[in-house]
């Protein structure tokens, strides 16, 4: 270890002498950042020594022993950190680690307990460091200093990541449009420090619902579950309940370790395949998004099969996606699940942990229609709705089946108009008019009532995707365990229960009168009283109650925030 610190000494040297003093940074613009003096050096010239290489540390933006030593965006927090102390140490008191500075090593070696890699913030090194130190190796004002910084620019790292997440999600073509949350880590750091609060710093900066808090309690589970991995199971082209099964026995344990099958629920060592194994086996496929029907076919073996590691990293990569969504924690929100097809709403009000309502979706097809993730408001609901053709539908699908049928637009109720609006009037269908269509000029919609592909209600919440939330008369499609059929918009299994919570605070509007509304076959819109967040998101791990569900990434969006993550730290921004 000594010769470890001797030859950062000497790294830090060199450096010093090609960055020079300079002038201070300015301070951060956020809240102001003061520290009380903390005991020095034993000598002048050591103290001396501390504070000069903390500066020249903080005005290069750049430290000779982090795993990344390039911090620019972290200058201006830095400077507001230091400078209120006149640039003595904010982790170190009679040059020795602080609790608080012990608190923060601790924390940084925990990170992978909310999904993230403690390496990232040179969490190994400084804590081989602080060994040193506490061992009472000699080391002088220089590498005190290289110690401080080093700690502050992890932990501001790590707070960062632990609060807005570690990569811009709408830089990486994830799906998801949405600016990552702001914090001011210099502020909440000083105040961490001064009040002796690393840990519940730490607890508030992570994202906050219990949806989170399970996510975490999962992975710890299925990190100790994947040290001691379950054997695989026989892979079989069909297995029916009933049918000799020589993997039955790897089936069974897989099950065991899985929390689908209780352990005394079938003995060991049979050969056939059924009883409660084939009910482990549906509860299993009802947790994995497959069709519940007991049959070991392709799907549900390559489920059962996926390594226990490589759903560690889902639950990473969903909660790294959480931090992109804190800002909805607190308030009654309609999450929809795209891989999940699936929509939950959530009041926290309530103080209860569930769901007040959900039900399937039918989202956008993975092939070229996909459904956004975002978040918006839900602002109104528009009862017995036009259909608006998109440009796209009308020149991709209708214009084709009008060439091939010429009643085609009479028997879809659809009409010719200038434009989209209630008293638009209806064009003749001319060989002119159509041509317009196709051009752009003129538009294509759906009158209400029967048939009409946006059912009796959409739920409109503003967005450049002009994605809505709509009922549909093709209810048949909810059936399916897989429902990714539409042009990107989602669609309600029940659209009457929806309207009835968001317009629960206006007691006029009765079930019976939504339904009504629905049927009336001329459009109304009404105003929710106040907005309603709604957050398309896109995660394959849930966590109901305490059942892990898991889902296919079926517009590989795991696979991009994989490979992203991928290339390690600092990450693509």
């Amino acid at each position: 270890m000594r010769a470890f610190l001797a030859d950062l000494l000497l790294v830090l040297f060199i450096a010093t002498l090609a960055v020079g003093v300079g002038s201070n940074a300015s301070a951060g613009k956020g809240e102001d950042v003061r520290f009380r003096r903390r005991g020095g050096s034993a000598a002048i010239g050591a103290d001396t020594l501390l504070t000069d290489t903390l500066r020249r540390l903080i005005e290069s933006a750049r430290h000779p022993y982090l795993r990344w030593p390039n911090y620019p965006d972290y200058r201006v927090e830095l400077e507001a950190l230091y400078s209120g102390s006149g640039y003595g140490p904010i982790w170190l008191e009679n040059d020795r680690p602080t609790t608080q500075a012990q608190a923060a090593i601790d924390a940084l070696l925990s990170a992978d307990t909310h999904g993230l890699r403690p390496d990232d913030y040179d969490a190994p090194r400084l804590a081989a460091v602080l060994d040193s130190i506490l061992a009472g190796e000699p080391i002088d004002g220089s590498g005190l200093a290289l110690f401080d910084a080093a700690l502050s620019v992890g932990f501001l790292r790590f707070l960062e990541s632990l609060y807005r997440g570690r990569v811009n999600p709408g830089n990486l073509h994830l799906g998801f449009d949405l600016a990552p949350p702001r914090l001011d880590l210099a502020a909440v750091l000083g105040r961490a420090i001064e009040r002796g609060e690393i840990e519940e710093t730490v607890a508030r900066t992570a994202p906050g619902s219990p949806r989170y808090a399970r996510l975490r309690g999962l992975l710890a589970v299925y990190r100790e579950l994947a040290a001691r991995e379950p054997p695989s199971v026989p892979v079989r082209p069909v297995v029916r309940p009933g049918d000799a099964y020589e993997g039955t026995e790897a089936l069974r344990q897989r099950l065991v370790a899985l929390g689908d099958l209780p352990t005394d629920a079938a003995r060991p060592g049979i050969r056939r395949y059924d009883g409660p194994i084939v009910a482990a086996v549906e509860c299993f496929q009802a947790r994995h998004g497959l069709e519940v029907d007991g049959v070991l076919g392709r799907e549900t073996f390559a489920a059962l099969n996926t390594p226990i590691a490589a759903r560690v990293e889902q639950i990473e990569l969903a909660m790294e996606r959480m931090r992109w969504t804190r800002e909805v924690e607190d308030t009654p929100a309609v999450f929809v699940n795209i891989p999940a097809f699936g929509l939950r709403v959530f009041d926290p009000k309530l103080g209860e942990d569930r769901p007040v309502l959900e039900m399937r979706v039918v989202v956008g097809a993975a092939v070229d229609k996909q459904t956004p993730a975002f978040r918006s408001d839900i602002r109104y609901i528009e009862f017995s709705p036009y259909w608006n053709v998109p440009y796209s539908i009308a020149v991709a699908e209708v214009l084709p089946a009008i060439a091939r049928n010429r009643d085609y637009l009479a028997s879809h109720r659809m009409e010719i108009v200038r434009e989209f609006s209630p008293d638009a009037e209806a064009l003749p269908q001319t060989a002119e008019n159509l041509a317009a269509v196709r051009s752009g000029r003129l538009k294509l919609r759906q009158l209400p009532g029967p048939g009409n592909s946006l059912g009796g209600a959409k739920f409109i919440f503003p967005n450049p995707k002009n994605v809505y939330l709509h009922a549909t008369p093709a209810t048949q499609l909810f059936a399916r365990s897989r429902r990714d059929f539409s042009h990107g918009c989602i669609r309600l299994e029940d659209p009457v229960a929806l309207a009835e919570w968001l317009l629960n605070d206006q007691q006029e509007w009765t079930r019976e009168r939504i339904e009504k509304a629905m049927h009336a076959g001329s459009p109304l819109r009404v105003d929710l009283l106040r907005p309603v967040p709604v957050v398309i998101v896109y995660t394959t791990v849930t966590v109901n109650g305490d059942q892990p569900h898991f889902y296919g990434d079926v517009y590989g969006h795991d696979a991009h925030l994989r490979a992203a993550l991928s290339v390690g730290y600092p990450y693509p921004a």
